[in-house]
């Protein structure tokens, strides 16, 4: 009769545990297996019942460090990438290419990279300054304006990137009004706006990086205050994200553009004003 050694059991219980993360299937009854297989032996077999795995759905994978919410990207971010091991796969496989298409490419890539990491979330600058007067000094450093409520003007930067705004925690300062017009704004830019308790007018009219992720984050952000939005000439948003702006109970005027003029878009349009009866949807 052939003996189990210590030695040779345990490669196999790691196999079947191993199993379960490459397969994502229960692996209960391939547990049940190895006990009867190697019963008899007390070490094994207590090992075996320790392990508590039911089913997939009780499993989620950790999210990375650098994609939680609010998380700051360090300077080392920069070359950092979830896809480095197939860039380099592919870098290695391509041809050399130093055309000027190429290069002009690679270069317009860099920069947007580095304006989406130059855009993320700074907890520090929140703590410092407080929701809305971070939110103002974001919009307003990028060349955008801002407006605060009792206050009859807007602010915002001259030719050499000067403003006036307080540099520390005012109780009493709310944003009214946010202008993004042909701003450089990413995705990743919106989570600044976010936590601002009356605002109510937002333009984001020129932005062609706002998409159609962008209007579900922002109907999210001022689903519950927001009276004026303006979209036009924005060229990524399409039907789709209007319809994420049915979370925005108080919205009173939208502006688009009719560039992309269709049955879907109008059927968006009549959904709206279902949903929302005070939406004066004005196209342009």
């Amino acid at each position: 009769m052939f003996t189990f050694t210590r030695r040779r059991i345990l490669p196999v219980i790691n196999a079947q545990i191993c199993l379960y993360s490459e397969t994502g299937k229960e692996i209960k009854p391939s547990l049940t297996a190895a006990e009867e297989e190697l019963k008899g032996h007390s070490d094994v077999s207590g090992r075996l019942k320790s392990v508590e795995v039911s089913s997939a759905d009780g499993i989620k994978w950790r999210t990375p460090w650098h994609q939680k919410e609010g998380q700051r990207y360090s300077v080392l971010r920069t070359f950092y990438s979830e896809h480095n091991n197939t860039k380099i796969m592919k870098f290695m496989q391509a041809p050399i290419d130093l055309s000027p298409s190429t290069l002009r490419k690679w270069w317009t890539n860099r920069k947007k990279l580095h304006e989406v990491i130059m855009q993320q979330y700074i907890p520090e600058r929140n703590r410092t300054l407080g929701n809305e007067l971070a939110a103002a000094h974001f919009i307003v450093h990028r060349g955008g304006s801002v407006k605060f409520f009792d206050q009859d003007f807007w602010i915002k930067a001259n030719k050499f990137n000067q403003y006036e705004l307080p540099d520390r925690f005012k109780a009493d300062w709310y944003l009214q009004g946010i202008d993004c017009s042909n701003m450089e704004l990413h995705y990743e830019g919106l989570v600044n706006l976010r936590d601002l308790e009356k605002t109510e007018w937002l333009s984001i009219k020129g932005c062609e990086n706002m998409d159609d992720w962008c209007m579900d984050r922002i109907s999210n952000i001022f689903g519950r205050t927001l009276l004026y939005l303006d979209l036009r000439e924005c060229p990524n948003i399409s039907h789709r994200g209007l319809g994420a702006l049915t979370k925005m109970s108080k919205l009173k005027i939208l502006y688009v553009d009719d560039i992309t003029y269709t049955n879907e878009f109008e059927m968006t349009c009549l959904m709206l004003q279902q949903v929302l009866p005070d939406l004066d949807i004005r196209i342009e």
